[in-house]
C-alpha cells in the first residue's frame, strides 16, 4: 500500500513538472516572443487589442557609434554650431541689408563695423562645427561595436494612441539573457506597467 502511494506521488510530480515545462519557452525565439506577448498581455494593456504577426528572426544586436556619449555629446555640439551660424548669418544678412539702405555715411561706417563683427562671429561658429565634426568623425572611424543584447523585428496589430487598430512593425531589443525586453523606449514602458 506505501508502495502505490510512493508511486502515485511521483507519477503525480512528474506529470506536474512536465505539464509546467510545455509552457516554459525553450529557445531564445520563443522567449523573446513570449516577452513580446507578456508585456502586451499585461491588464494594464488591454486597450492595445494586441493582435500577434510575423516574427522575423532573433538576431544578435551590437551597438553603433551612434550608442558612444562622446559621439553624441559632439554631435550636439555641432548642431548647436550649426544653429548658432544660421543665426549669426541671418544677423549679417540684416546688417548688410541696413549697409545697402543707409545713405549717411557714418551710419554705414558703424554698420560695417557691426557687420564685421557678425561676420568673424559666423566663422568662429563654422570654425567649431568643422572641429567637432572632424572629433565625431573620428570616432566613427575607430568605433567597434559591442555585443549589447538581442533583437526582432515584430509585426502585429494594435491600437495607436487614438484607439484606431493599425497594422504595427517595431523591432524589440532585449537584454543579454533575454530576461527583459530593452528598447524601443516605447516597448520599455509597455512592458514596465
Amino acid at each position: 500500500m506505501l508502495r502505490i502511494k510512493y508511486i502515485s506521488f511521483v507519477a503525480l510530480v512528474l506529470l506536474l513538472l512536465f505539464d509546467s515545462c510545455k509552457n516554459v519557452p525553450k529557445t531564445p525565439g520563443e522567449k523573446a516572443k513570449h516577452l513580446i506577448a507578456q508585456a502586451f498581455g499585461a491588464g494594464e494593456n488591454y486597450t492595445y487589442q494586441y493582435e500577434p504577426g510575423l516574427f522575423g528572426k532573433l538576431d544578435r544586436a551590437y551597438s553603433t557609434y551612434h550608442d558612444d556619449s562622446l559621439y553624441v555629446v559632439y554631435r550636439n555640439r555641432v548642431e548647436h554650431c550649426l544653429d548658432m551660424s544660421t543665426a549669426a548669418f541671418m544677423e549679417l544678412a540684416a546688417i548688410g541689408y541696413r549697409v545697402d539702405t543707409t545713405r549717411n555715411e557714418l551710419k554705414k561706417e558703424k554698420l560695417w563695423k557691426e557687420m564685421l563683427a557678425a561676420s568673424a562671429k559666423q566663422r568662429k561658429y563654422n570654425d567649431s562645427s568643422s572641429f567637432y565634426s572632424a572629433k565625431s568623425d573620428s570616432i566613427k572611424q575607430i568605433y567597434k561595436p559591442h555585443l549589447i543584447g538581442w533583437k526582432i523585428v515584430h509585426e502585429y496589430r494594435a491600437n495607436n494612441a487614438y484607439g484606431v487598430q493599425v497594422e504595427q512593425k517595431t523591432t524589440f531589443y532585449f537584454d543579454d539573457s533575454l530576461t527583459r525586453i530593452t528598447g524601443p523606449e516605447e516597448a520599455v514602458k509597455l512592458a514596465w506597467k
